[in-house]
């Protein structure tokens, strides 16, 4: 398990011990189906961790502080602070010039930034399709590598983070302030918002452990009453995760802090990372203590996660 913090990025084994392999402020980890790792660094810097731990800057010139990555089969694609995307491929970095023409750009604004900025992106298998989510400005979703794109849901419905199921191209799932909203066609159309078990529908994060998705949820974007919460795929009501975790999370787990592999995820909270070993069912607490944590990976190959 990778965790990033502000005051770097920390491993954490087997034993539970953390040790740190990377130095400054951390903002994002995205794992790629290799078992590698890109990571954001203080703002303008790309990292790329190799199967044997090592680091390596990869150059980028973006222009914008950057906000997230996600790896794809070519490389990855970053979103940044000015809400846009760009390819990296190698030692080369492209604009996504599809994105910055897309349709409704202008209905975009900010809120609790000076700017509306890219908070997410994800692609499905293959890369058959990309989603980006702007906040706020809804979720923006292209089938042809990025040379188009299209808007999908309701700008105010205020995603936090957009992410495609791992193994199942046609499901698509985003946290949002209005709940967890969720696509059985890849994305193309968005079912109602899924509410029904949690006590409060502003959403920040989401997982897909084997079977299931796990969501974190808060009473507002400085509320204190924090939970997880897990529900089977095609489930109709959540369960509220409690068995290992207090009652009330210390903090908002927060986009890109809430990660699945198998039937293992790992949350981050405050200055914790909570971890479970069955879907989410039973957790405990991994580590304490840490820097504020700002993002988690678990690596390892892509794994069948249920559909």
């Amino acid at each position: 398990m990778l965790v990033g913090t502000v005051a770097g990025v920390l491993v954490i084994g087997d034993d539970d011990r953390p040790r740190r392999e990377v130095e400054g402020r951390v903002t994002a980890l995205a794992p790629d189906p290799s078992g590698a790792c890109w990571g954001v660094l203080d703002g303008y810097q790309l990292l790329r961790r190799a199967l044997d731990g090592s680091w390596d800057l990869v150059p980028v010139t973006v222009g914008s502080p950057i906000t997230t990555v996600q790896a794809t089969g070519y490389g990855a694609i970053v979103g940044t602070a000015d809400a846009r995307l760009w390819a990296v491929v190698g030692d080369e970095t492209a604009p996504v010039a599809g994105f910055d023409v897309v349709a409704g750009r202008d209905t975009w604004h900010a809120v609790g930034s000076a700017r509306p900025y890219i908070r997410s992106v994800t692609s499905t298998v293959g890369d058959g399709a990309l989603f980006a989510s702007v906040h706020v400005g809804g979720i923006l979703r292209s089938t042809n590598g990025g040379a188009s794109w299209v808007p999908t849901v309701d700008v105010d419905d205020d995603v936090h983070e957009v992410r495609a199921h791992p193994v199942d191209p046609t499901r698509v799932m985003a946290a949002a302030g209005i709940g967890l909203l969720e696509s059985v066609d890849g994305g193309a159309t968005w079912l109602a918002p899924s509410t029904n078990g949690l006590h409060a529908t502003y959403l920040r994060a989401l997982a897909f452990p084997t079977g299931a998705v796990i969501v974190s949820a808060s009473d507002g974007p400085f509320g204190d009453r924090i939970a997880l919460y897990r529900r089977e795929l095609d489930g109709r009501a959540f369960e509220r995760c409690t068995t290992g975790l207090p009652p009330w999370l210390p903090a908002i787990v927060d986009t890109g802090s809430l990660a699945a592999a198998g039937r293992r995820v790992a949350a981050g909270t405050g200055d914790q990372v909570a971890l479970s070993d069955d879907g989410g069912q039973r957790w405990a607490i991994a580590a304490r203590g840490l820097p504020v944590v700002t993002a988690v990976a678990l690596l390892g190959p892509r794994v069948d996660s249920g559909s």
